[in-house]
């Protein structure tokens, strides 16, 4: 029960990635208040986590506006009275696409959802993480900002700024108890990677190459990324900021 007593948000946390880790959270004694723009699969997660007793609170939140963000982080400490950790997790991928064709309005929209939210995420969670006299960030960066396959210009640029502001943040609040990581996950075998898969006519030979790029040979799961994440929010990592954490099966390391 690391995080007993303790409050965590997690945006995009309705499917994927983000559920596991809010369900983690709520089974380690957190309270819990998710954000996505998903509510049916936002209620259904309050009702899976009351099923273990855990305490998940739902609010609609579109990570691209920021006054969704800045009511998300209020409900956090108007129901739960404080804020001890926040997971930026929200994120939009970029089809396949040559550069030269991705278009102003596909840029716009992924910088909007990956890399605005996280900016408007660690900006309204700081001066509450601050009320509570610290505590901890975790944003969901990717293995693209380290390594590429090309096509998917406009998520890579967000992903790596994530990065940037990672560090940024991590050395501004370093002496205000303040830690701020990234993750930096491989192929995820979520909801949205199969939604991809599934739209592309070599379905198959996508998935194939996913497993190949990885040199343990397959894709991660929710709950390893999960596990990382509840990591780099607890006191196990008290000496760990303004890194990105590899969660990746080894892609980086080829």
């Amino acid at each position: 029960m690391r995080f007993h007593d303790k409050v965590a948000i997690v945006t995009g946390g309705a499917a994927g990635m983000g559920r596991a880790t809010a369900l983690a959270f709520a089974r380690e004694g957190a309270s819990v208040v998710v954000g996505d723009i998903n509510d049916e699969a936002g209620n259904s997660l309050v009702a899976e986590a009351e099923a273990f007793n855990g305490k998940v609170l739902y609010r609609h939140c579109d990570v691209s506006r920021e006054a969704d963000l800045e009511a998300l982080v209020a409900a956090a400490e108007q129901h739960y009275g404080r804020l001890d950790t926040i997971f930026n997790n929200a994120g939009i991928e970029q089809p396949v696409t040559p550069s030269t064709d991705v278009t102003e309005e596909l840029f716009d929209r992924v910088i909007a959802v990956n890399l605005k939210g996280v900016f408007f995420g660690c900006k309204h969670a700081l001066p509450a993480l601050l009320r509570a006299g610290g505590g901890t960030i975790v944003n969901n960066s990717s293995v693209s900002a380290f390594a590429n396959v090309g096509g998917n210009l406009s998520y890579a640029a967000s992903k790596g700024a994530i990065m940037s502001m990672t560090r940024v943040l991590a050395i501004e609040y370093a002496k205000k108890n303040i830690r701020v990581n990234a993750i930096n996950p491989g192929v995820i075998d979520t909801d949205m990677n199969r939604r991809n898969r599934d739209l592309a006519a070599n379905a198959d030979e996508i998935e194939q190459r996913w497993r190949s790029i990885t040199p343990l040979g397959r894709m991660g799961t929710g709950d390893e990324i999960a596990d990382a994440v509840l990591f780099l929010a607890s006191s196990q990592s008290s000496f760990i900021t303004g890194v990105g954490l590899l969660v990746d099966g080894g892609r980086v390391a080829t």
